[in-house]
């Protein structure tokens, strides 16, 4: 669930021309994990989802932007603020599905001084995955698997214990009673390598592959996005998704594994502006 900011890259090769059906399905599966949260509000132009448990982790309180029209920031936060007061979050967190249709809204964010991130939307259609590399399932989620997930959001710049705290709590609580799966890489049997992944409404979410520093160059990363892969098609998931940052490193190696680029979505994390 901790997730990285991707920056936008300008040099992208472009994305295939049916993104918009490609998204529909990833849309499904957003829509079936924000209703494992407290709340989900469904507005004109999306829903707002909030959670009381979890005030300190965006992932639980944010706004879903779904309009393929434009939409104005004054709108969208109408809608948000409030939620944002009521659950005592003090980050406003908007996720844009079609950012090409709502250009305005991301304008007027731009101008605000809000950062806006892209991620890549990476989509694999169920084919037989080949394993390789030695992964192993977690099983027990005990204080020393939840040290490594805690030292693992370093590297997603996640460093803040209360922001950490939730981040276990939502893992524990909410995503593996749902199905979320863990699995790594160990070398004397600690975990140097993790990734994990969830099947909800027929859909696979591929999610935390990382591997720390110094196991890199190793082939973990890709090893266990194979697992995660060939788990979820097993589940009998007819996609898989995931996200990567666009232009990097990692978005190549999952197209060497299946993965195909589908389009981009764009997201901001900021303090709440009053009027």
């Amino acid at each position: 669930m901790i997730t990285a900011r991707r920056a936008y890259r300008s040099d992208l090769p472009p994305v295939d021309s049916r993104a918009v059906a490609e998204l529909e399905p990833l849309l499904r599966y957003w829509r079936a994990q924000d209703d494992l949260f407290e709340r989900v509000d469904v507005t004109p132009w999306g829903a707002v989802v909030s959670d009381a448990r979890f005030p300190d982790v965006h992932e639980g309180n944010y706004a879903r932007v779904e309009a393929r029209r434009q939409v104005s920031l004054a709108d969208v936060e109408s809608f948000l603020l409030p939620a944002l007061e009521r659950v005592r979050c003090e980050r406003v967190h908007v996720l844009l599905f079609h950012p090409e249709d709502t250009t305005e809204l991301l304008t007027e964010a731009s101008t605000r001084g809000e950062r806006i991130a892209w991620d890549l939307v990476m989509c694999s259609t169920g084919e037989a995955v080949e394993l390789e590399g030695s992964t192993e399932e977690i099983r027990t989620f005990d204080d020393a698997f939840w040290r490594i997930y805690d030292a693992s959001g370093a590297l997603f710049d996640v460093e803040d214990q209360s922001v950490l705290a939730d981040y276990q709590a939502i893992e524990r609580d909410v995503m593996i009673p749902a199905g979320r799966r863990w699995f790594a890489v160990l070398d004397g049997g600690r975990p140097v390598a993790l990734s994990s992944v969830v099947v909800l409404e027929g859909i696979g979410f591929v999610d935390h592959v990382v591997t720390f520093p110094g196991a890199r160059r190793r082939g973990h990363a890709t090893a266990l996005a194979r697992r995660a892969l060939a788990e979820a098609h097993t589940a009998g998931a007819g996609r898989t998704y995931l996200l990567a940052e666009p232009g990097g490193v990692a978005a190549k190696i999952y197209e060497r594994i299946g993965f195909r680029p589908v389009t981009q979505i764009a997201s901001w994390i900021g303090t709440i502006h009053t009027r």
